[in-house]
């Protein structure tokens, strides 16, 4: 019996000698705000850009953490926790430029995973720290999740692993696993290029213009995309999106039915930017079976062999008249069903594709 009474004033003592450390909570400190840039192009910080809305999940706006501003938006709870921005329409520069997203984790509470997914019309592009938990495309590992209780500054090159160099982002989303995170001034460092708007050139009147601002009754479009941003005549042009010096970009009408007269001179009017290194522009015009090319600059496109040298790249930011004599590529007298204009570098714009006597 004395035994017992002895082992119950043990155990007490115990719990009340240890009772404040048993029962210590975790306090999140306010975290020092960072230094950014003040080059930063920055699209959500204490609030959204105008015209732009939350499509998935909500903002939960916190004045308690902010790295620039009053207030970040933090995602808090299991699982995984979302929130899209639409409407954004952010263009993404040429050049070496970074998305940047500033982040604080809650050392009390930590995530597993941040992921943040970037969507233009053309690609989506996702990208992650830490664990692979979040379901939904094939992810780009960025590293480790950063370090809790300091707001960290983390980039994603614009030309890889996004891919999105000359293109307009439409919308983010903002994901993370587990945990406390809160997220602060989003956007770009602004580096890189915009492409020039090339001033319109003088047309003669007397080309017979085939595509221009729309194409033929019955053809179709099988590459490239309309553009408002440039025009050689008119208010649109068309190009392919921009995804890298390497790949091939391709403008293609197709069913087509445009005779060539004799003696008349094949046009396209083209307009390369700056803002990357054209390598090659190749045209070839199809009739049927038949079909003719001809190309500038230097080789990588393909079917060179059979097509015909014309000289050097033409000047970038300037509309440029590329102009082939039929006969030369074998088509005078023919009727072009298909036509296409094949670049390699930099983005190239095509207008005012036709024929001149």
């Amino acid at each position: 019996m004395k035994q017992s009474k002895w082992l119950a004033v043990l155990v007490v003592s115990f719990c009340i000698g240890a009772g404040p450390r048993m029962l210590a909570q975790c306090t999140t400190p306010f975290a020092s705000q960072p230094t950014p840039p003040g080059t930063d192009d920055v699209w959500i910080d204490d609030s959204i850009p105008a015209g732009a809305s939350v499509t998935v999940g909500s903002l939960t706006w916190d004045t308690s953490q902010y790295a620039t501003g009053s207030q970040s938006f933090v995602h808090n709870g299991s699982g995984t926790n979302s929130v899209r921005v639409e409407g954004l329409n952010k263009f993404m520069k040429f050049g070496t430029g970074k998305a940047v997203v500033y982040v604080l984790t809650d050392p009390c509470a930590p995530p597993r995973e941040i992921k943040l997914t970037y969507r233009t019309a053309f690609r989506t592009a996702y990208v992650y720290w830490g664990e692979n938990l979040i379901s939904g495309g094939t992810k780009f590992r960025r590293g480790n999740l950063p370090t809790a209780g300091v707001w960290t500054r983390l980039e994603v090159p614009i030309s890889s692993p996004l891919n999105m160099q000359g293109q307009a982002l439409e919308w983010l989303q903002i994901e993370t696993y587990d945990g406390r995170t809160w997220f602060d001034h989003i956007g770009t460092d602004d580096v890189g290029c915009t492409p020039s708007v090339a001033s319109q050139p003088s047309i003669p009147a007397t080309d017979d213009v085939w595509i221009d601002d729309d194409i033929p009754v019955g053809a179709w479009l099988s590459y490239g995309e309309w553009y408002y941003s440039q025009a050689a005549h008119g208010t649109l042009s068309l190009a392919y999106p921009f995804f890298g010096s390497s790949p091939i970009s391709v403008v293609r009408a197709d069913d087509l039915s445009l005779y060539v007269d004799t003696g008349t001179d094949l046009v396209t009017y083209v307009m390369p930017t700056s803002c990357a290194t054209l390598s090659e522009i190749k045209i070839t015009w199809y009739a049927g079976v038949l079909s003719g090319s001809a190309y500038w600059g230097s080789t990588g496109i393909g079917g060179e062999a059979t097509a015909v040298y014309m000289g050097a790249n033409p000047s970038s930011d300037v509309w440029t008249r590329l102009e082939v004599p039929s006969a030369l590529v074998g088509l005078e007298g023919q009727n072009i069903t298909s036509i296409k204009i094949e670049s390699r570098g930099t983005q190239v714009w095509v207008d005012s594709v036709g024929v001149a006597p």
